[in-house]
């Protein structure tokens, strides 16, 4: 039988390994390459001294770097069914609990006009994972979905103090022929723009790293070129670290809970999520929103790897 945990997304393998080496590898290298710069232009003869060995060292860096790389992109290519339940204050209706957001879930298997539901044959092998927040006043409800925002960035999940509900779900039935909340195919990383963000910056030390080696035998432009490398790589190092803290504290934050499910069946699915234990302690009149993101057990291996089992 599942059960409900508090949410802790862990962080890739040899993730924070690998960005602490390289926040200290550009610190490290631009010191290097100011140095070598400066010896330039002191001395054009003793360039090689300098290059061949600090081409090594860069070569070893950028293979470590690109094993990673193409890690974060295979995961974030996994495609998979998702789910978005803002909650019943984005529908003008009263709090729910979980209960609500759960009977919603479950009705949206069965909703012919949306196109997009996943449907598979009976018997099929699929994973699901339920990630919500909830909380007893709107303040409460607004901080938590701040890191429900983050994590999977849902802009719509922002909401200006005392604005009034932004979605007309009636509206929405009757222009769509569906009813609200809806499904979606998507990428990891369509959903999950915090990896995306750290693959980009990995593939941009990658560029920030590489020094042709046709740049060994320029000796009049080789010193301005390295100073630049250096500026950039004091930049990338900075980056890093501003794209590290991002996920660090969306990991860290409270309020958010998940639940893993594998089943045969759509149906043997909903049953286990009812069934599941240790539900969060929240009351009928909590206000809560959620996601789910589900796929058959092969093609959701990604999403497992991901946020955890």
């Amino acid at each position: 039988m599942s059960t409900w945990r508090v949410l802790a997304v862990p962080p890739i393998p040899g993730v924070p390994d690998v960005i602490g080496a390289v926040g200290t590898a550009a610190d490290t290298l631009a010191g290097l390459m100011g140095t070598l710069a400066d010896a330039i232009d002191a001395l054009a003869a003793v360039v090689s001294l300098f290059v061949d060995p600090l081409q090594a060292i860069i070569a070893a860096v950028i293979n470590s770097l690109q094993v990673l790389v193409d890690y974060i992109r295979a995961l974030l290519a996994g495609g998979v069914f998702f789910y978005l339940d803002k909650g019943s204050y984005f529908a003008g209706a009263s709090p729910d609990g979980l209960q609500g957001f759960l009977d919603r879930w479950a009705a949206s298997f069965d909703d012919l006009g949306d196109a997009a539901r996943p449907v598979f044959a009976e018997g099929t092998p699929v994973s699901a994972m339920i990630i919500l927040t909830g909380a007893q006043s709107l303040p409460d409800f607004a901080d938590f979905l701040q890191h429900l925002a983050a994590l999977f960035g849902i802009p719509s999940l922002h909401w200006p103090e005392g604005e009034e509900p932004p979605e007309d779900f009636p509206a929405a039935i009757e222009a769509k022929l569906s009813t609200p909340p809806d499904w979606a195919s998507k990428k990891l990383g369509e959903i999950l723009p915090p990896m995306e963000t750290l693959a980009q910056a990995l593939e941009e030390a990658i560029g920030a790293f590489q020094i042709p080696e046709t740049y060994a035998n320029m000796l009049e432009q080789l010193a301005a070129i390295i100073r630049t490398k250096a500026l950039a790589l004091n930049d990338l190092a900075t980056m890093l670290q501003d794209a590290a803290d991002a996920i660090i504290a969306i990991t860290e934050s409270t309020g958010m809970y998940a639940l893993t499910i594998d089943a045969n069946g759509i149906q043997q699915l909903k049953d286990a999520v009812m069934l599941a234990t240790n539900k969060p302690d929240w009351t009928p009149e909590t206000w809560v929103a959620g996601v789910c993101l589900l796929g058959a057990t092969a093609d959701f291996g990604p999403v497992i790897t991901l946020l955890g089992d």
